[in-house]
């Protein structure tokens, strides 16, 4: 541990998961629990669930689990300390000088250098091009684009020169390892030699939603390929979890978010008043950034390019929105193939209009649909109607989805009741209407899989006054199958902290057995032990106790047999092997009873 653990426990005592998790996941109460979409793997039905008696998260569908901290770790890509410190900082909690090992020490050091590294970098760029005769052609061109100076200076825009190593020599200069560049991506080695990753390139920095710099994208100048080039992965960026301009539109006052497709376009549109706009970083929508823009805003307008490819982005990128909590409306900008061409004819005042008359997603799959078969046969209408069926298929809600069909059928000029039978019959078809939430689905079968440690453990954490009955056949030693990986020693420190729990008349919060976990894998495993059903009445928990008990026991013996008997037995072997056959005869008949 780096910080004491009635440390760590404040803050997370301090801490409501629920509210944590609401930042990132929209939350429905159900019973005692809530539900949502997990934000760890794409999904339609909600298969995502946070406690809040016992302070956890767990996920049905990828079997993610852990507790406000761990939560908050994966969410932002941060360190335990780090995670631990912020989520302290908005709890009030003083932390105490950490007691970090070596290798976090290492890794937050690493990460630091690499933050460092890259603001140079980004310096060096935006003198490169506001400075140098080099940087002359990549001036001309954001002029010619209608960038202003003010917005060069805001973004940090930059150049990288035509020569191969210039950043490298400068970084050097700075007292940066070769090492330390490599790792940042900002060169590259091969055969020995060193290279400038970026080179003849306008650049664009990339900074994360606390505005540090962790990134580059480039833009050739001239010819070459490919057209924009963006920074391989690295300990600070991950492109998936990143919206290139979101430190700007974090901050705006603007009640939706606008994404868009380029660089350029967030430029455009920031310079003219919107800087609520973002864009992905050369890849399609991901989830990760779905949540991000959750974190700030429940509306986004969806502004890709008319051609096909934008199109499809559009299409795909809706359901991901939607499943963040998004409410998410489709903008096709006319007379324009984006919306940086679109505001050098226009003002701003006219693209807003189009913004405040974009499309819901139904419409917007409308048009797409007519698009697509608009020969004007009966076919095509057929065709039509069969592709928005499905679309309206997907909407879970009743009542949303009936006033789809019946604004839908209207439009395209057939029956409401013949559209609701075919996307009802596509519901039942397709297993749509008879989903039910993935923690029901994980119910059945679960006694099929689950082995007897993990029910013990699971019946021990859920009623700890039973751990003093249990602990009287079963060491915490035993909790770990014979032969079994190092990976599973964390049943064995579950135990552990129950039976110490239980010596000192102390309940263990779930939250709190989740930190005998080594790592995050660990973690989830003490999770999912909290998912198991306990037997609702006395004689049937009584019968499984002793079940498992049993299975435990005899483990344990046989494994003891096999270790006497695998090679040559003494007297006193022998005597133990004929007491270990004797105890097993007894366990035919074990029973317990709960008092």
């Amino acid at each position: 541990m780096y910080y004491p653990d009635e440390v760590i426990q404040e803050v997370r005592e301090r801490t409501d998961i629920v509210s944590l998790v609401s930042g990132y996941v929209s939350l429905q109460k159900k019973g005692s629990n809530y539900f949502g979409c997990c934000p760890f793997h794409n999904e339609k039905t909600p298969s995502f669930s946070v406690n809040t008696k016992e302070q956890f998260f767990y996920c049905f569908g990828c079997h993610k689990g852990g507790n406000a901290v761990t939560f908050f770790m994966e969410m932002e890509n941060l360190t335990f300390p780090e995670a631990l410190k912020e989520l302290a900082d908005r709890a009030g909690v003083t932390l105490p000088q950490a007691e970090l090992s070596e290798q976090e020490k290492r890794r937050i050091e690493e990460r630091t250098r690499l933050y460092d590294l890259n603001k140079e970098a980004a310096r060096y760029f935006y003198y490169q091009l506001t400075r140098t005769d080099q940087g002359a052609r990549a001036r001309e061109y954001l002029k010619d684009r209608g960038v202003s100076e003010e917005y060069m200076r805001r973004f940090g825009l930059g150049y990288a020169g035509i020569g191969r190593n210039t950043l490298y020599n400068y970084l050097s200069s700075k007292g940066y390892k070769t090492e330390e560049m490599e790792k940042a991506r900002l060169i590259t080695v091969r055969n020995g030699k060193i290279y400038d990753y970026f080179f003849n390139r306008l650049m664009f920095p990339i900074f994360n939603s606390a505005g540090q710099a962790i990134a580059f994208g480039g833009r050739v100048m001239g010819s070459g390929e490919p057209k924009y080039l963006n920074s391989p992965e690295t300990e600070v960026f991950n492109k998936r979890r990143n919206l290139y301009a979101m430190q700007f539109a974090k901050k705006s006052r603007r009640k939706e978010a606008l994404m868009v497709e380029g660089y350029m376009d967030v430029l455009s549109l920031h310079q003219a008043g919107f800087d609520n706009a973002v864009a992905s970083l050369g890849t399609a929508l991901t989830q990760e950034q779905a949540l991000l823009i959750k974190r700030f805003y429940n509306d986004i307008v969806l502004i890709y390019d008319s051609d096909r490819a934008g199109t499809q982005a559009a299409r795909r990128g809706i359901p991901i929105l939607e499943q963040a909590g998004l409410r998410v409306r489709v903008l096709r900008v006319p007379d324009a193939k984006d919306p940086d061409e679109y505001l050098k004819k226009h003002s701003p005042e006219d693209f807003q209009a189009l913004i405040d008359n974009a499309m819901n997603p139904i419409d917007f799959e409308m048009l797409v649909l007519r698009e697509e078969h608009k020969g004007g046969s009966a076919e095509d209408k057929v065709e039509t109607v069969k592709g928005m069926a499905q679309r309206l298929a997907e909407i879970d809600n009743d009542l949303e989805r009936q006033i789809h069909i019946q604004d839908t059928a209207e439009k395209l000029g057939v029956s409401a009741e013949a559209l609701r039978k075919e996307v009802e019959e596509i519901r039942r078809t397709t297993g749509i209407l008879d989903r039910r939430p993935a923690s029901d689905n994980a119910a059945q079968g679960r006694e099929e899989k689950i082995t007897a440690r993990t029910q013990l453990l699971s019946i021990l954490i859920q009623d700890q006054s039973l751990v003093p009955i249990v602990r009287k056949y079963i060491e915490p030693a035993d909790l770990k199958p014979p032969g079994a990986s190092e990976e599973l020693e964390v049943f064995v420190r579950v135990a552990q902290a129950l039976y110490r729990g239980s010596e000192e008349g102390r309940t263990i919060l779930a939250a709190d057995l989740i930190s005998q976990g080594a790592d995050a894998k660990d973690q989830e495993r003490i999770t999912s032990l909290l998912q198991y059903p306990r037997p609702e009445s006395k004689e049937d928990l009584e019968k499984l106790l002793s079940d498992v008990i049993r299975k435990v026991r005899l483990d344990s013996l046989e494994a003891r047999l096999e270790a006497l008997s695998s090679g040559e037995s003494t007297n006193e072997d022998l005597a133990a092997m004929q007491g270990i056959i004797i105890e097993k005869r007894k366990l035919q008949n074990f029973m317990i009873h709960i008092p």
